[in-house]
Formats: C-alpha cells, sequence, structure tokens
C-alpha cells in the first residue's frame, strides 16, 4: 500500500477557490503539486463570496508572503469591516446585522470580489491554463491524469476541484450527477453613486440580504472607486420555480431587457432602495447569461477506494442562501491540506488518509447542502443568515 513521503506529489485539478487554498497550503509545506485549470485564466468573476466560518482555519495554513486576503474586500481599502444587514423584503423590516467586527474578533468576515479572492490565492503558483482533464488511470503506485492537449500528468493523490459538473467525479462515481437546484437564478453588476449605494450599507458595510417565500436577493459591493463618490456592486435575484429546468434554459436565451422585467417583477415588493436602483440602471445591468445553480449530495456510502478526492463544489455545490457555499469548500480543503501534512510526517498510507478525510467532508457537505435548500425554501429572512443572527426579532447581532 502506497504512503505518503515527502515526494509524494498531488495534482490539483480547478483553480476556484478550493483548489488555489490547497495549493497555497501546499505550497507553505513545500508539498510537492502541479494545478490545472480547464479555462484560460480570463473567464470573469464578478460575483461576491462571503467568509467567516472558515476564516480561523485558512490563516495560519497560508503562507505569509501572498496579499492578505482582507484585500479582496473593497471595505478593506477604505478602513471599514464587512458586514451584511438582513431584511425582511416584503415588511422592508431590519432583521439584524452579520459582521461588521474587528479583524481576528468573533463574528469578523470578509465580504469579497470572488475574481480578486482568486487573484490574491493564485499568487506565486504555476496555475496551468487550458488544461482540460478527460480522464484518470490509477494503480497501486499513484494515478495519471489525461489532458485533451494530449499531455499527461504522474502524481500519487488526485485532488477534482473542478466544479459542481466536475469530469473527475463523473469517472469517480460513474452515473452521479449534480442535480439542477429548483431555484432560478437572475444577477449581474451595476454602478452606483453614493446617494444610491448609501442606504445599502448603511447597516452592513457590505451591503443587503433580504427574501421572500422563494424569493431571495442581495446586493452586495465589490468595489468604492476614487473618493467614494460611485461604488460597483453585484447583486442576485434567485426565485423558486415549479419548472427550474425550463425557467433555466429560459434565463439563457432571454434577452437582458426580458431578465430585466422578470427581476423587477419579482422584487417590486421589496425596499425601494435595492428596487429602484435596478430599476433605473436598466438592462445592462444584467448578466446574459446567468449563472446555473446546481446542487451536490454525494452518496452517504463515501467514495470508491483510491488515489482520488474530492474538494469544494464538486463534493457539495449547494444554493447560495446561507453563505455557506465558499466557507464549506475552504474548510475542505484546510481538512485535506493537513491531513496530508501529517500523514507526510507519519508516513501514513495514502487511502486511509483520504478516507478519514471524506468520512469528514462528505456528512458536512450533505448537511449544508440540504440546510442551504431549506433555506431557499423558506420565507423567514432570518434563516438566510444561516443562523448567525442571534436575535433578530430586535434587529441586534
Amino acid at each position: 500500500m502506497a504512503v505518503l513521503n515527502s515526494e509524494s506529489k498531488v495534482l490539483i485539478i480547478g483553480s476556484g477557490v478550493s483548489g488555489l487554498s490547497l495549493a497555497q497550503i501546499l505550497r507553505k509545506e513545500s508539498i510537492p503539486f502541479e494545478i490545472y485549470e480547464r479555462d484560460d485564466g480570463t473567464r470573469s468573476q464578478g460575483w461576491t463570496i462571503s467568509l467567516d466560518h472558515c476564516l480561523d482555519r485558512l490563516f495560519p495554513l497560508l503562507p505569509r508572503d501572498i496579499t492578505s486576503i482582507y484585500n479582496a474586500s473593497a471595505n478593506n481599502a477604505i478602513g471599514l469591516e464587512d458586514g451584511m444587514a438582513f431584511y425582511d423584503g416584503t415588511k422592508h423590516q431590519l432583521l439584524g446585522v452579520v459582521g461588521n467586527v474587528e479583524k481576528g474578533f468573533p463574528g469578523h468576515n470578509i465580504c469579497a470580489s470572488r475574481g480578486r479572492f482568486r487573484e490574491i490565492l493564485s499568487e506565486k503558483l504555476d496555475i496551468q491554463f487550458k488544461k482540460r482533464a478527460t480522464k484518470y488511470e490509477s494503480d497501486a503506485d499513484g494515478v495519471t491524469v489525461y489532458f485533451d492537449d494530449g499531455s499527461i500528468a504522474r502524481g500519487a493523490i488526485l485532488v477534482a476541484a473542478d466544479g459542481a459538473n466536475s469530469t473527475v467525479r463523473g469517472q469517480l462515481i460513474p452515473g452521479f450527477k449534480s442535480t439542477p437546484s429548483t431555484s432560478v437564478a437572475i444577477h449581474g453588476n451595476i454602478l452606483l453613486t453614493k446617494d444610491k449605494y448609501a442606504p445599502i450599507v448603511a447597516n452592513g458595510h457590505s451591503g443587503v440580504v433580504m427574501g421572500d417565500v422563494g424569493l431571495k436577493f442581495y446586493m452586495v459591493v465589490l468595489e468604492f472607486y476614487p473618493d467614494d463618490a460611485t461604488a460597483l456592486f453585484n447583486w442576485n435575484c434567485s426565485f423558486r420555480s415549479q419548472d427550474s429546468y425550463a425557467d433555466y434554459e429560459w434565463t439563457q436565451t432571454a434577452t437582458p431587457k426580458s431578465l430585466h422585467e422578470k427581476v423587477l417583477g419579482l422584487i417590486a415588493h421589496f425596499p425601494p432602495f435595492v428596487v429602484e436602483p435596478i430599476a433605473t440602471a436598466g438592462p445592462s445591468c444584467v448578466h446574459q447569461p446567468p449563472v446555473g445553480l446546481f446542487e451536490t449530495v454525494l452518496p452517504l456510502q463515501g467514495l470508491p477506494r483510491g488515489p482520488v478526492t474530492l474538494v469544494g463544489d464538486s463534493a457539495h455545490s449547494m444554493v447560495p442562501f446561507r453563505g455557506m457555499g465558499a466557507n464549506t469548500a475552504i474548510m475542505d480543503a484546510c481538512d485535506l491540506g493537513e491531513a496530508l501534512i501529517e500523514g507526510i510526517k507519519t508516513s501514513a498510507p495514502i487511502l486511509s488518509v483520504l478516507k478519514s478525510y471524506e468520512d469528514l467532508i462528505i456528512p458536512r457537505g450533505r448537511q449544508k447542502v440540504l440546510e442551504s435548500r431549506a433555506t431557499g425554501e423558506s420565507g423567514d429572512g432570518a434563516e438566510l443568515a444561516g443562523g448567525r443572527l442571534s436575535d433578530h426579532s430586535t434587529g441586534t447581532e
């Protein structure tokens, strides 16, 4: 049985937040790895992620020679802490605020541009772009990965960080696929002047989240421009559908004008300070086509034994209704990174190290996916905070 040692190379397929986090953790410990990305590195990443649960795990594991991940936050540049205000969309009632807490204290968080976060985690990494994995072959000594350009790579362990529709997972678990969510998303970016964005960041420094039964909405700052006169915000409107496949297909071909009209119809009863900016901006603030929402609930019996494992969305893609997608993905990277570090120190068998890791992350991932789904179906706006509001009835933290 193959055991871990200082020469055990880790092959990472995918450069999303989990793959990059794992790569940096391994780089800090001088563990050999290679990281591959199917895209060319130019694809837009203009949406936001919210990080809190994972931060205490991630910070000690990251190398100190990269930019602080706090720099991914727009608020960091203007000396404010990140925080989100949660509203009842129908009653226009502030339910509470999560965050707005100084770095290093309980409750602090990072609301970040996903693109900027990935840029920071990409520092000092030799990411091999335009490398689409097509298949792998494993044996007693390791695993070989084949790419669509005819190249191959050889390592001790293969880590699938290639998203909800993972090619690697498709071979590892034949017939298993992520399922489309019953929620359909329409989203985009919007440039606002200070008089328009001030109410959005009046309570939570990063933006607002609100909901109604079967309807969820957020608007979060991506970047403040000089003198804070204008700011770029990312917004997302997700609605529960009786025929999500048909509605998703419609969003992929609908014009920005049609998508814009759909959003305005859905959020018409929400507070004017979020409705009016989108109405005024017109169809130009809508991204076409929208990103599809998928859910990944792995089988409880676990993964087939071998030198191949999963992290992030390949293991547990979820709807973005509790702020746990990126948090859970990064915790996977931390758990796997720590397991490999310790396994190398003790010359542990690779298969036993991966099984222990999977025994931890599969139940956790399933739980987070199902909790996020339930929140999407709930009419309680406080549920969107994922249990982070201690007393939403009084609007306190």
